[in-house]
């Protein structure tokens, strides 16, 4: 497991991190959430453990930032101590907030691809149940070529056979799951069976439901690139460019010098609010059956 801005092996990370433990635990009680974020993102990683690794991390990169910066001011001709505090501090706050965030970042990514294949999924099942096969054999045929789902449905097969019911391996299934699509589908089919009605009937009104909610939100999501356009266009094109122009006139007629060390310090900020950006509208994107 590879956790991003970590400096060292994550083994190494937690043994490290003991140090900061007391911190871990601060950080751990502030966000009661992390909890089940790890293990909805599959990071098998104690709470505590994984609040000090972020604890570790932060001070780790203050520590780093502060001096490079410091030096390059330096070697620009213009030693400034407020500035280097100032970037390594909204940087190593930058790695802590995005640290606590991964796991749940994780646990929509894993969601993304389960949701791509939920639909076809349950259409498989569908198929089978209606040709006579019994639902354990209908979940069986569907544990391989549907990428992270076949990786769920094979979880429920194991727990079935080492004893668990069918109706509890799938309750703790939609538990483990973050997918509200998938879980919704599995409380209906578990109320289902708890009531005797027709299985069949259920997962072919839940493919009906999933197939409406999915181009609702195809719509949806083409009507927000409209405003993430504009968006982009003002803070990454035009804001930039007149900005520059603007800072340069304004020096010209002051007599005030430009410090050199704004120039690199607007493209990197333009290309770090790219690379969010590009996240955000990829998080954004809708599921979309392969």
């Amino acid at each position: 497991m590879i956790i991003p801005f970590v400096p060292f092996p994550l083994r190494k990370a937690m043994k490290e991190a003991k140090i900061f433990e007391r911190a871990g635990n601060v950080i751990w009680k502030s966000h009661p959430s992390l909890k089940l974020d790890l293990y909805q993102a599959e990071i098998n990683i104690h709470p505590k453990v994984y609040s000090s690794i972020v604890a570790l991390t932060t001070f780790f990169y203050f520590c780093v930032m502060t001096p490079v910066i410091f030096l390059v001011s330096l070697i620009a001709g213009q030693p400034d101590i407020v500035l280097p505090l100032a970037v390594g501090s909204v940087f190593s706050m930058f790695v802590f907030n995005y640290l606590l965030m991964f796991p749940k970042l994780m646990a929509v990514r894993r969601m993304k691809s389960l949701e791509s294949d939920l639909l076809n999924s349950l259409e498989h099942i569908l198929i089978e149940i209606k040709s006579g096969v019994p639902l354990f054999n209908s979940l069986i045929s569907v544990t391989d070529g549907y990428g992270e789902i076949s990786e769920e449905f094979k979880t429920i097969i194991m727990e079935i056979n080492a004893g668990l019911s069918m109706v509890k391996a799938l309750e703790k299934a939609s538990l483990r799951n973050p997918s509200l699509h998938f879980r919704r589908a599995i409380w209906q089919l578990t109320n289902a069976m708890k009531s005797g009605s027709d299985v069949s009937a259920t997962i072919e009104s839940i493919v009906n439901t999933l197939t409406k909610e999915q181009m609702i939100s195809i719509r949806k999501y083409g009507q927000e690139l409209g405003p993430y356009t504009l968006m982009y266009m003002l803070v990454a094109v035009i804001m930039p460019t007149l900005g520059t122009t603007f800072l340069i006139i304004l020096t010209s007629f002051s007599g005030l010098e430009i410090p050199l060390i704004i120039f690199p310090m607007i493209i990197v900020a333009l290309a770090v609010f790219q690379y969010f950006f590009m996240g955000i509208v990829k998080t954004k994107r809708p599921m979309m059956v392969k």
